[in-house]
């Protein structure tokens, strides 16, 4: 009880102290409400205000800090997923490129076991006959007739051969030709030097494609010379620059070309 009595005495003086500090600033800013601010500024607070006030201010302080060390952080951090994707993205592109050099190596190997099993070029649509040297060689099907004229070509479709390529496990011609859609071609009409391109062209990419068989091939057509004896650039021309551009050609000279 005597130390209860104690510690209210000190209250009591340090209110008598805060009242007597009033008393002295209130006449001063009775009749002048700016001098509040420099009135506050003299008053005296107690010590434990003071107190709180400078752990406040440094408390505050190590907020702030606090924020700019959260800021900075949050920053790196940020910086540091850029990195990492990056990272990713420098790694998806160079596995992508092994990928494609890796695709690239494979398809030189198999063009290249290709080229020495069937030469060069060889025909999608084939049938396995004796080489004359004990061997096999493959004799391409037709898959078109064309008429070279004077100012346009003719193309005249063939029936497609019979069976498959056995040995390259593929579907049977007839398959083939429907999957090719030959039958989308106009035949035994009048085309120009255009048409012809736009309607063939695309076989001859199916067949380099390796869509066709399991490596790259031609289509091969039989070729008439059906222009007149001033036209012979106009064959040239036709023959060389076109059918030659898209297909293996025979150019038929025994027999003539027949008018449906």
């Amino acid at each position: 009880m005597l130390a209860f009595l104690v510690l209210a005495q000190e209250w009591q003086v340090q209110q008598d102290q805060v009242t007597e500090s009033l008393s002295e600033v209130l006449p001063r800013v009775e009749n002048d409400p700016g001098a509040w601010v420099k009135a506050l500024e003299e008053f005296e607070a107690p010590e434990d205000i003071l107190t709180l006030r400078r752990q406040k201010n440094d408390a505050d302080r190590r907020a702030e800090t606090l924020r700019e060390a959260l800021d900075e952080a949050e920053l790196r951090r940020d910086e540091a997923e850029k990195e990492i994707e990056r990272s990713r993205e420098e790694t998806r592109q160079a596995v992508q490129a092994r990928d494609e050099a890796q695709k690239q190596v494979e398809e030189a190997e198999r063009e290249l076991l290709v080229l020495r099993e069937k030469g060069h070029n060889p025909p999608c649509w084939y049938e396995k006959v004796p080489n004359g040297a004990g061997g096999e060689r493959e004799k391409p099907y037709y898959t078109f007739d064309v008429a070279v004229l004077d100012d346009n070509m003719v193309v005249r479709r063939l029936e497609p051969p019979p069976g498959r390529a056995e040995d390259d496990d593929g579907a049977a011609y007839a398959e083939e030709a429907r999957q090719l859609q030959l039958d989308r071609i106009p035949y035994d009409s009048p085309l120009d030097d255009t048409d012809v391109i736009r309607h063939l062209q695309p076989i001859h990419e199916a067949g380099k494609r390796a869509e066709v068989r399991s490596y790259s091939c031609i289509f091969w057509v039989r070729v008439w010379d059906e222009t007149s004896p001033d036209a012979k650039m106009r064959w040239q021309q036709a023959h060389d620059r076109i059918l030659e551009g898209l297909f293996g050609t025979f150019r038929v000279t025994n027999d003539p070309w027949s008018e449906p």
